[in-house]
């Protein structure tokens, strides 16, 4: 994961949620529907330009980069609070080189995968 770069990158989320978020202080780099085939690593540097890409999903996503495991179960509390149950995953050395149309299929799959095994609540 990219150090010093506390941020947490949203996909899917309302404007007002995005604020909510923002408010508490932790930089957010939103991800809008033309940015998905951006590399993670790219997003969380502040690049921001339009990919051709595939349409996905509009599920709510909150991807949490370089956070403290305290810091981390902290925001997952707020996240939640704000904006449901969105996917929540953290972005790891190889999660930020893939795209975020890729990352988002693979965490998918994996709720997918767990649900079937009972074990998604």
């Amino acid at each position: 994961m990219l150090e010093n770069k506390k941020c947490l990158l949203t996909y899917g989320l309302t404007e007002e949620q995005n604020k909510e978020l923002q408010s508490t202080g932790i930089k957010i780099e939103v991800i809008n529907p033309l940015m998905v085939e951006m590399k993670i690593s790219d997003i969380i540097n502040g690049f921001k330009f339009e990919t051709a890409g595939r349409m996905l999903s509009l599920e709510k996503v909150v991807l949490f980069n370089s956070f403290s495991d305290e810091d981390l179960h902290k925001m997952i509390k707020i996240v939640k609070a704000i904006a449901g149950a969105p996917i929540l995953a953290v972005v790891t050395p190889t999660s930020e080189q893939w795209t975020f149309a890729n990352l988002l299929e693979h965490l998918m799959e994996e709720r997918e995968w767990y649900s079937k095994q009972g074990k998604g609540r």
